[in-house]
């Protein structure tokens, strides 16, 4: 009897544990969730090397899908009418497409990348009925670009895999690059990809508190990039920050480092992308400087 009580208890704190852990996940979740970040999602980039052509385009739209069911963003569309330089790891950002995310408010880049599927043998089944087989692996890279510091949030791979008979593909047709078989592996693997993405994104974004900048003064009046689609409103606090000192990293991207604090301003009305603000005392206020709201 005794070693059945043990037992339900550890059970009971299994299910406890469980719970709590559910908790705390959500928790992660919503921390950082106000005011909404204006996240763009960009069009992947596909080394696969099988030309996805126009299905590319559905990598990031159905990215974009997941992130807006979340309900934590405010998901921007791109501007299609212009041509911006593939993002690659460890190489400068395209200064165009900086310059275009600072002045349309947004908080956050996310970029793709489809990376080469690899192949390689290996087999299926249960002992004693093992058969040779392909294992296909599909993986994603995802960055998160942070507009207002100019610094990478997230680099991660995601990675899926499915097995391929022998029956379904030939060592000749894998060596030959058949696109029938990646096409495939692709199309089996890309939902949980896209998923995992989705709440990796999701986790990176909200624990980073939001940011905005002064886009413009007119006397007292101070006028900022966010509005109530981020869900300000009249009477919020904001802490103003100066601009601080550039730096030059290893690989000749230039950072701007976080000034002092220059004051701090109330909104008092509100437009859909843009709020209207007043010091709460004298500051040295000017357009571009960072601001957040006051804790």
């Amino acid at each position: 009897m005794k070693r059945f009580y043990i037992f339900l208890t550890a059970i009971i704190l299994l299910i406890a544990g469980c719970g709590m852990r559910t908790l705390f996940t959500s928790q992660s979740l919503t921390d950082n969730d106000w005011p909404k970040k204006r996240v763009m999602v960009m069009p992947a980039t596909d080394l696969t090397g099988i030309n996805l052509h126009e299905s590319i385009d559905t990598i990031s739209e159905e990215l974009t899908k997941h992130l807006q069911k979340t309900g934590f963003f405010n998901l921007c569309p791109i501007n299609k009418t212009k041509k911006f330089r593939p993002f690659t790891p460890g190489k400068s950002i395209d200064p165009e497409l900086l310059q275009e995310a600072k002045e349309r408010g947004i908080n956050a880049i996310i970029f793709e990348t489809l990376n080469p599927i690899e192949l390689n043998p290996g087999e299926s089944g249960i002992w004693p009925f093992r058969k040779k087989a392909w294992r296909v692996t599909v993986s994603m890279d995802i960055d998160i670009l942070d507009i207002n510091s100019e610094t990478i949030l997230l680099s991660k791979e995601i990675a899926d895999n499915t097995a391929l008979s022998g029956e379904e593909t030939t060592e000749e047709r894998i060596k030959g690059g058949n696109t029938e078989t990646k096409q495939k592996a692709l199309k089996e693997c890309l939902p949980h990809i896209l998923k995992e993405a989705a709440n990796a994104a999701s986790i990176s974004l909200n624990q980073k508190p939001w940011t905005g900048r002064i886009v413009a003064i007119h006397t007292k009046e101070i006028i900022i990039n966010a509005g109530s689609d981020a869900g300000l409103r009249p009477g919020v606090v904001l802490e103003v920050f100066s601009k601080g000192e550039y730096i030059t990293s290893f690989n000749n991207q230039t950072y701007q480092l976080p000034g002092p604090k220059a004051g701090e301003i109330k909104i008092v009305s509100i437009q859909q992308h843009h709020s209207f603000a007043e010091p709460i005392k004298e500051g040295d206020f000017k357009p571009g400087q960072i601001i957040r709201v006051k804790d």
